[in-house]
């Protein structure tokens, strides 16, 4: 798919916050003097701490039992990690967006990705119909400004991901806009040329086939963001979103079952950590893995 770009891109963290209280958690962007789920006034947590403090000789006042009675918040309230960076702030990197618009506005199961490269500057050069192109860090491009980063590399690689990256952009014609084709020669092809130059171990061993390089190095990245972009679009759409705790089933012995049955106790419970299947290509992917099928990188909850 081609790479375009959207005006209404977030190029900030929109600030998730999560608390727990009464057994559940409670995500939204501004917290709330209440509990959403047992309307008990959050403020009374406080309350009942200044009064255990104020009876500290042991003797139990009534009213500070009752206090004591509200239920309480489990844990203080935190901010989600934002999944997504400005790529030129990422030097030596391996960087991606949706091909077109932006993560949290419109990424979809279906959605193709744009990939590709940023030098030690902050630079960012990728490969596209418009042959081989190289962004300024100076420049900020907007497009690259809520990206996911899927691989970079130590300080003292830098100098060495620069020169091999230079050698790779030198044959001109290999990148030229007459030799882009979307299904084949795109992208996701540059960056795994680069890589397979490169000679690091981890990145370059992933590198060696476009699907080994999309389950271990993308998918991980997408999944959690899938779970980010669905937390954000439920709160965006409510003001609010109460995620009930389940109770936890106990694991069947291996063997009955495989360790990946067993109950994910993840931030939120949104999103699927699904695995690619043997069989197993299904829904979205990067450009380049459309005419075969193609690893299933994340799912986005509506």
């Amino acid at each position: 798919m081609l790479a375009t770009t959207s005006t209404t891109t977030i190029t900030s963290d929109p600030g998730i916050l999560c608390f727990h209280h009464c057994n559940v958690k409670v995500f939204c962007f501004t917290l709330p003097h209440t509990c959403p789920h047992c309307n008990a006034p959050l403020d009374a947590d406080a309350d009942a701490d200044a009064d255990a403090d104020a009876d500290g000789d042991g003797n139990a006042d009534p009213s500070a039992q009752l206090d004591r009675a509200v239920p309480r918040l489990l844990l203080l309230p935190f901010r989600l990690p934002y999944p997504f960076v400005r790529a030129t702030q990422h030097p030596c990197a391996i960087v991606l967006r949706p091909s077109a618009g932006d993560f949290l506005n419109d990424y979809s199961n279906a959605t193709d990705l744009h990939i590709a490269v940023t030098t030690s500057g902050g630079d960012i050069v990728e490969f596209d119909r418009f042959g081989l192109r190289r962004h300024r860090r100076d420049d900020n491009p907007p497009e690259w400004r809520q990206s996911l980063m899927v691989g970079d590399v130590p300080e003292p690689w830098h100098d060495f991901w620069d020169e091999v990256l230079q050698q790779i952009c030198a044959q001109s014609v290999r990148w030229s806009i007459a030799s882009y084709a979307e299904e084949s020669h795109n992208c996701y092809a540059f960056v795994l040329a680069f890589l397979q130059a490169l000679g690091h171990a981890h990145l370059s061993e992933a590198a060696r086939s476009k699907t080994a390089f999309c389950e271990r190095c993308i998918v991980p990245r997408t999944t959690t963001a899938g779970k980010y972009i669905s937390l954000y679009r439920k709160i965006r759409r409510s003001g609010i979103y109460v995620h009930r705790q389940q109770p936890k089933n106990r694991c069947k012995p291996a063997s009955a079952t495989s360790p990946s049955s067993c109950p994910s106790d993840s931030c939120d419970g949104l999103g699927s950590n699904k695995k690619v299947s043997k069989k197993g290509y299904s829904g979205s992917s990067i450009t380049g893995l459309a005419s075969r099928p193609r690893p299933t990188l994340c799912t986005i909850e509506e």
